[in-house]
């Protein structure tokens, strides 16, 4: 393996642990009484407007957008960026952070089926055992095995798949845009458009003057930061030195830190077979977007989720 390639795998490593660690810091703010929605606003407003002070220091070129462009970003904002952190988040205040994280990670099942239904590519042997494999993972990693653990989940896990849907979406509609602009364009209007959606659900003057203590404010900034610009930062990197799709799979560490990490913090605790079930995601994300990589010639950088 070259050196360059070693950075690469390295540099999503750190992005993946950055997003890991922020989804324990959410579901510990969560858990202290906060909305979703309210984390989710400052949380896109913030990094809206760090990332454009940093554009305008540095590069004011990636933030020129054509106007006839500018429907795209507000559906890519409006709708993709708006429901996918809506309901990601909602998902990590229903259920453990673990499954909670592993249910975005559905996407490469979503896009193989999308691929197949509606592009016409053929369906391989090996695709069918990776699907297969994500449902059987899908339904441990959820409790299934256990009728009042599935239960208790219920809001949450259909939160979470339709966190995984609109994930898709946000990976695929991405991808246009890609071709004509730089990622971190379609970071800052995406987030930025999203931004002002959630400002229909919360008032801007409410968090201000809502008295939060001085931690939760600390927990924001790290959040914006530490769970969005940097760790973006470092994906963008590696993807400049690895495939899109071994990026992706090197992502898949994202839910084992998450997971380790709601267990030293916040005490949460898998079941044996939620265990298994999502050793079992993960080696079906990892043959399929290896079938991928096989399928498809070398993408330009795609975009991440968080989340």
């Amino acid at each position: 393996m070259k050196k360059n390639e070693v950075h690469g795998y390295l540099y999503i490593l750190i992005g993946a642990t950055l997003w890991g660690v922020s989804s324990v810091v959410a579901k510990a703010l969560f858990n202290i009484g906060l909305p979703p929605v309210e984390l989710i606003f400052v949380r896109l407003t913030l990094a809206t407007f760090i990332l454009l002070i940093i554009l305008l220091i540095y590069d004011r070129r990636r933030i020129i957008i054509s106007p006839k462009d500018l429907s795209y970003f507000l559906i890519l904002g409006g709708v993709a960026v708006t429901g996918m952190n809506f309901f990601y988040y909602y998902t990590i205040s229903k259920i453990h952070v673990g499954p909670a994280i592993l249910l975005q990670y559905l996407q490469p099942v979503w896009v193989s089926l999308y691929a197949f239904f509606f592009q016409k590519e053929p369906i391989s042997g090996k695709k069918i055992a990776a699907l297969l494999l994500a449902m059987a993972g899908c339904y441990l990693v959820v409790g299934g095995f256990q009728i009042d653990l599935l239960r208790l989940n219920k809001v949450g896990i259909m939160s979470g798949l339709i966190a995984s849907f609109f994930f898709t979406f946000y990976a695929l509609y991405g991808e246009k845009g890609l071709k004509k602009y730089d990622p971190w364009t379609l970071i800052l209007y995406g987030f930025g458009f999203s931004a002002i959606c959630y400002m229909f659900l919360v008032s801007p003057i409410k968090i201000i003057q809502g008295g939060h203590p001085l931690k939760v404010w600390i927990a924001f900034l790290y959040i914006a930061i530490f769970s969005t610009l940097i760790p973006f930062g470092f994906y963008f990197k590696g993807m400049e030195r690895i495939r899109a799709t071994r990026a992706s799979i090197t992502a898949t560490w994202e839910p084992v830190i998450a997971g380790f990490a709601a267990y030293l913090v916040l005490g949460e605790v898998l079941y044996p077979l939620q265990f298994f079930g999502g050793i079992a995601m993960i080696a079906a994300i990892v043959l399929l977007q290896i079938s991928r990589e096989k399928a498809t010639p070398s993408t330009p950088l795609e975009i991440r989720h968080n989340e």
